[in-house]
């Protein structure tokens, strides 16, 4: 897709294909296909492999939003991202009780993955949001217990 690659600047030093269009306020580039905006690394994926399967992200190993590089990128989970942006020292907030903000302990977790309950019925006993206990049965947020 020619229009795309127009967009790119190949030549950096560090091999990373930099996205020269419109980027958001992280710096990752957005691209318009087929009537969407999308994500330009993610464009660059698809081109490269097909499709994204449902639920993985486009993640960096460079750690460059705006690189679009096929190389430099992969395939992961949520939990994946989290895990990367912790060893690549880009997680500003402490994982689980020793955050200060934490509203629950790893006991509660461990009470929560083991509820069968309705998300919305867990949520309204530890005063948390029925999204919040879906992340965390998922292994999404907690994920480091």
């Amino acid at each position: 897709m020619e229009r795309f690659w127009n967009k790119v600047n190949k030549q950096a030093e560090n091999g990373c294909w930099e996205w020269t269009a419109s980027v958001n306020n992280k710096g990752y580039g957005w691209f318009r296909l087929d009537g969407k905006n999308r994500g330009a690394h993610r464009v660059s994926w698809m081109l490269q492999h097909g499709a994204v399967p449902g639920g993985l992200f486009v993640l960096h190993r460079c750690d460059n939003p705006s690189c679009v590089n096929p190389d430099h990128l992969w395939l992961g989970t949520n939990a994946d991202n989290m895990r990367d942006k912790v060893e690549k020292g880009r997680a500003p907030a402490l994982p689980g009780e020793s955050n200060g903000q934490a509203k629950l302990t790893e006991a509660d977790v461990f009470a929560i993955r083991a509820d069968h309950r309705s998300l919305r019925a867990i949520a309204a006993e530890y005063g948390v949001s029925h999204a919040l206990i879906g992340y965390i049965k998922r292994g999404d947020h907690w994920s480091h217990i």
